[in-house]
């Protein structure tokens, strides 16, 4: 290799350079050595950058970070290492989000829809125009029925904003996500135990059995969580046991992976409690005192359940469930841990049901290393506030009449209620959503909806970029990214509960406002005077003001400054400094600090007795609510039920037919299946989250695409290898994709991971590189840097919708497909939903709500159920 020449001038010039870095050098290494992060430097000037504390937004998790900020532009995301529950870590999702910001495809006006709707032509307006045309599509609809104003979110972190926006205009017409996300198992935890969620102390556990849960890469709180299931494995020696269809990232980290068959993680469970209490391993004195049943009970429900019984319906060997059940009753703590994997199917709150009574049976419930609730923080809503509406819409976000159960509604299925004269919309909202591409049906269901301008009269998007949904629109509203907004946030993703911010780090570009800038607006210009009495709730002048009426006056925080120290140190409390020998927070001492354990054991005070009265059931009640209840002579706070214990048994879904008790039952397709068919299930990459992440470059560049993982044996039986193409198909359509051959998936079920295959969301998403910027984008020199031709091939299409009767979530994981070899006339990336197949399929899914005439004949053990006339449920209708 020939050696480069030096000559007199490039030696004095190379000189004169490394001078300058040696001189800065000192400041910056000390820096960087003494300090676990808070603080960067500009690798060319040695400036120190603006650090800006705020809270992520990439996913739901909310972490903790901080924002670099140089020349007006942000240049690095780094993890906040003041916050207690993240504690300076930041994922990859979180690393990449300044390209939220810098999207070259980002909306930075307003724009008017001026062709047929999806057509892809938009006109420029101004704010006032847009306003001025909504407010007008507003009055309109006020003046037949409020509740002909709709308005659905995929994410809500406004912090209360957009319930109070639709409140103010009188309309009972909010809609959520959380149907296709996890409500069954909120439905199944909740009336169990009060909170819809977990947090399990992984960090101090012996032994995990996590049910479905893919918590190192894809699960709720992924970056806290999985802090602490690896502290759990390296300084406490904790074994992990996972039940997977599929060998994900969490499953080959553990001790065991066990590929159950779908849909029956709750045969498991209850089998693995079956051996608890047969053989006296429960812990009798939690059960007998702390929930609503009794030992000698549980012991004779539980016998039908045993390990031979789930081993037929499951496929686990009923050896391996009677030593695992040996091993998580006697390895004090222990924990479980389940996200999606057994709710997202028919009867997937009954799965979620099964698999918490674990730790309760065991006594792990609320103990160190154990099960624990969740800890939150609140705020106050800014005063005046709306009064709610005077009537309910059909559905809302919290009740449908048909699942009266499911506390977070079933939202996937609105379209069909729509189409079906249900209800009536005639104007529809849609904020950081885009269910037509992330629902069951896509655009098979949701595009037909959205395109038929007599169900939809005018649709309104507020959003950042023309994603599959926006492109339906009327008109398109742009609002700000995460790091350009204020937002209040409190996750409870650990056991020290916390209040953070979402501050802007950078000024708002182009037009874009932030959304409760936006709603205050639209407002405004109905009632620009206040005279129809809605102004007056929305008195701010702008982001920062609002959150000082959210913040300014909480005890304590108030006292350390309110929304000032959270605008400097983005979270509060502030409960230590992160140790750097330790990597987890320590207090003034230097020693680690310590959650508390036991809530529902802390005692009622003196004060707090004053005027309460104490049932037979021992439920204490003051000013008409429970605030406690009597145990041992004790007065405790007990669980946040309204008897204040664990409802293992659940009166209120005997009312309507199901079962109180724990149970399982199977998934009645999937026990008619010919031998040539599988069960289809989805998963979500770790550096990617539903429709959003595709156009952002660094994680687009990681993963692209989406083949199909099927099992060695079965590939082999249909004549496949890697990289062939494959036909899906189920009752509602076919795809076209790529196979993926590996045995670390069930037999009987192939997999697609979500995220790919966008056909909007900008030109790297849909790889549509040749294209032009338009609406305020810019150029992108990266896009030419592209090397991938491939952007994957999106489910969805092919999924019909259907809902768990009780806990309303999308059967994500039922889809009974036919896979065999691509036909001549088969391309990849082909992908068709039939809507009439779709509308078949939800009348069907309808035959299991507790309405339903299969709803009986599910379960033969409600005999005595008098029947849906006999369950009256007040507000569902």
């Amino acid at each position: 290799m020939e050696m480069p020449k030096v000559t007199r001038r490039t030696f004095l010039k190379v000189s004169a350079a490394t001078g300058t870095a040696a001189a800065t050098a000192p400041r910056l290494l000390q820096a960087m050595e003494n300090e676990l992060g808070g603080k960067d430097f500009g690798p060319v000037t040695g400036a120190e950058r603006q650090a800006i504390p705020y809270t992520c937004h990439v996913c739901n998790i909310q972490d903790g970070a901080i924002a670099y900020v140089e020349n007006g532009r942000i240049v690095k995301l780094e993890g906040n290492p003041e916050h207690v529950s993240t504690r300076g870590r930041l994922c990859a999702k979180g690393n990449s989000g300044m390209w939220y910001t810098y999207n070259p495809d980002r909306v930075l006006y307003p724009l008017k829809r001026v062709g047929a709707r999806g057509e892809g032509k938009w006109k420029r307006i101004t704010w006032d125009e847009a306003l001025t045309e909504i407010a007008q599509k507003l009055d309109a609809a006020l003046k037949e029925d409020p509740n002909t104003i709709f308005l659905k979110w995929g994410r809500d972190r406004t912090g209360g904003a957009l319930t109070r926006f639709m409140h103010t205009l009188g309309s009972d017409s909010t809609m959520n996500h959380t149907s296709v996300c996890e409500s069954s198992k909120k439905v199944g935890l909740e009336p169990s135990w009060g909170p819809d969620i977990e947090t399990p102390d992984f960090a101090n556990t012996k032994y995990v059995l996590n049910f479905g849960s893919n918590v190192l890469e894809a699960s709720y709180f992924h970056n806290p969580l999985s802090q602490r299931v690896t502290e759990g494995r390296i300084d406490n020696h904790m074994k992990i046991v996972t039940f997977d269809v599929r060998l994900s990232n969490t499953a080959g980290f553990s001790d065991e992976w066990i590929p159950v068959h779908p849909a029956t993680d709750g045969a498991v469970a209850l089998a693995i409690g079956h051996v608890i209490l047969r053989d006296d391993l429960q812990d009798s004195d939690f059960i007998n005192t702390w929930t609503n049943v009794t030992v000698k009970e549980l012991k004779e429900h539980y016998k039908q359940f045993t390990p031979e019984w789930a081993e037929k319906i499951s496929g686990v060997p009923a050896a391996t469930i009677e030593r695992l059940a040996h091993e998580f009753a006697t390895a004090k703590p222990a924990t479980v841990f389940t996200y999606r994997g057994p709710a997202k199917h028919l009867y997937g709150s009954y799965n979620e049901k099964a698999c918490m009574m674990l730790p309760i049976l065991t006594g792990n419930v609320e103990t160190k290393g154990g099960y624990c609730l969740p800890r939150g923080m609140g705020w106050p809503q800014p005063d005046p506030k709306p009064p709610k509406p005077a009537k309910h819409a059909y559905s809302n976000h919290h009740h449908h009449p048909l699942y009266p159960l499911a506390s977070h509604s079933v939202s996937h299925l609105t379209p069909f209620d729509i189409v079906e004269g249900k209800r009536k919309v005639n104007v529809y909202f849609t904020y950081m959503d885009n269910p037509t591409y992330t629902n069951p049906g896509g655009m098979a269901v949701w595009g037909k909806l959205f395109k038929d301008e007599k169900l939809i009269p005018y649709y309104v998007s507020i959003s950042t970029v023309i994603g599959e949904e926006t492109a339906l629109a009327d008109i398109i509203l742009p609002d700000c990214m995460f790091l350009e907004r204020w937002e209040p946030e409190s996750m409870p993703n650990s056991l020290w509960p916390w209040l953070g911010i979402r501050q802007p780090v950078i000024a708002p570009l182009g037009e874009t406002r932030e959304t409760r800038v936006i709603l205050r607006d639209i407002i405004h210009k109905l009632d620009p005077d206040g005279s129809r009495g809605m102004k007056k709730y929305w008195n701010f002048k702008d982001g920062e003001d609002y959150m000082r009426q959210h913040f300014d006056n909480i005890p304590g925080l108030k006292e350390a400054g309110g929304l000032d120290f959270l605008k400097k140190k983005g979270v509060w409390p502030i409960y230590g400094k992160l140790n750097p020998a330790t990597g987890k927070i320590s207090d003034k001492t230097g020693r680690e600090i310590k959650a508390e354990y036991e809530l529902y054991k802390k005692e009622l005070s003196a004060a707090d007795m004053m005027g309460a009265t104490v049932g037979k059931d021992g439920v204490i009640m003051k000013n008409g609510k429970a605030i406690g209840v009597q145990r041992n002579g004790k007065n405790y706070v007990g669980f946040p039920t309204p008897n204040r214990l664990i409802n293992v048994r659940v009166d209120e879904w005997a009312k309507y037919g199901f079962n109180p008790m724990p149970t399982f039952k199977r998934i009645p397709w999937h026990e008619t299946m010919k031998d040539d068919e599988l069960i289809m299930t989805t998963y979500k990459f770790n550096v990617h989250v539903q429709s959003r992440t595709a156009s952002v470059k660094w994680l687009a560049e990681i993963a692209h695409n989406n083949p199909m993982w099927i099992n060695t044996e079965t590939a082999k039986k249909i004549g496949v290898k890697t990289g062939d193409l494959v036909r899906v198909e189920s009752k509602v359509g076919y795809l076209v994709t790529k196979a993926y051959v590996t045995e670390g998936i069930h037999p009987k079920t192939v997999a697609i991971a979500t995220g790919c295959g966008h056909w909007e969301y900008g030109r790297l998403a849909t790889l549509k590189l040749k294209e032009q910027p338009q609406f305020g984008g810019t150029e992108d020199p990266d896009l030419k840097n592209v090397w991938w031709d491939d952007k994957g091939v999106h489910p969805n299409a092919i999924i019909p919708a259907i809902a768990d009767p009780i806990g309303g979530s999308q059967a994500w994981y039922d889809t009974v497909v036919k896979v065999t070899k691509a036909g001549p006339n088969d391309k990849y990336g082909d992908v068709q939903g039939d809507w009439q197949k779709h509308l078949e399929a939800f009348k069907e899914g309808l035959r299991y709500a507790y309405t339903g005439d299969l709803h009986r004949k599910m379960h033969p053990e409600m005999a005595s159920w008098a029947g849906p006339e006999s369950a009256e449920h007040e507000g569902h209708g």
